[in-house]
């Protein structure tokens, strides 16, 4: 699919040579009439997690579009996901509209799904330290049983038990819920990275982690 990439700059953004991108996502979208919402760490920043904000702003979109977009100097990455139907997306205002966000327990799942779009695992617990105070750890259950990843959820306990957080309160109420969800729901154990051959490493048994990778959060 070819996007057309001419687009009315107000004096304001003249040297930026574009509209910002969340002012630019909404209308782009309609024109080529896709699904999409703002994704991973570009959506990480709307809830406060920002330590680790990419040079490009990244997009979940049910088109398949193979390249990245520049538009002046804003830079899009459209990354593909077949269905995006009930998935749960918050809305923000901006100045052309509204631009479709995923929730943070979205974001919590996608890390882990487009690991390397999320920049790794070392990115990943470091946005998460951030983003956990906004996680309602039962929506994040529900999610992943809809979208048929609980294995994440495995990743997503072991992680955040071994990270550090601001609020140790919030981050033991998701680790024991999720914690007795595993232990209750799930007999197979899961690699923490699937790029990795699980051969060979330890095993959580906790998580039903295979523990193939390390990580160290950058706060």
């Amino acid at each position: 699919m070819s996007i057309s990439r001419y687009v009315i700059v107000p004096p304001e953004h003249k040297s930026y040579g574009s509209i910002p991108a969340e002012e630019l996502i909404p209308i782009m979208m309609k024109h080529i009439n896709a699904e999409y919402y703002v994704a991973l760490l570009s959506a990480a920043g709307f809830y406060g997690a920002s330590h680790q904000k990419p040079m490009v702003f990244q997009v979940v979109t049910n088109k398949r579009i193979k390249h990245s977009l520049k538009f002046g100097q804003v830079q899009i990455k459209l990354i593909y996901k077949k269905a995006l139907a009930n998935l749960p997306i918050k809305d923000f205002v901006v100045s052309s509209g509204y631009l479709k966000v995923a929730t943070p327990e979205l974001i919590a799942i996608d890390l882990l799904k487009f690991p390397k779009h999320a920049g790794g695992m070392n990115n990943i617990a470091t946005v998460l330290s951030e983003l956990i105070e906004s996680i309602d750890v039962q929506k994040l259950i529900e999610l992943a049983e809809h979208v048929g990843e609980c294995y994440q959820l495995q990743r997503l306990g072991y992680i955040i038990e071994k990270i550090d957080v601001m609020d140790d309160d919030i981050k033991r109420t998701i680790i024991d819920v999720l914690a007795e969800y595993v232990s209750s729901h799930v007999k197979s154990y899961a690699p923490l990275s699937s790029s990795i051959s699980k051969i060979g490493h330890p095993r959580c048994r906790k998580w039903r982690i295979i523990e193939n990778t390390d990580f160290e959060s950058d706060l």
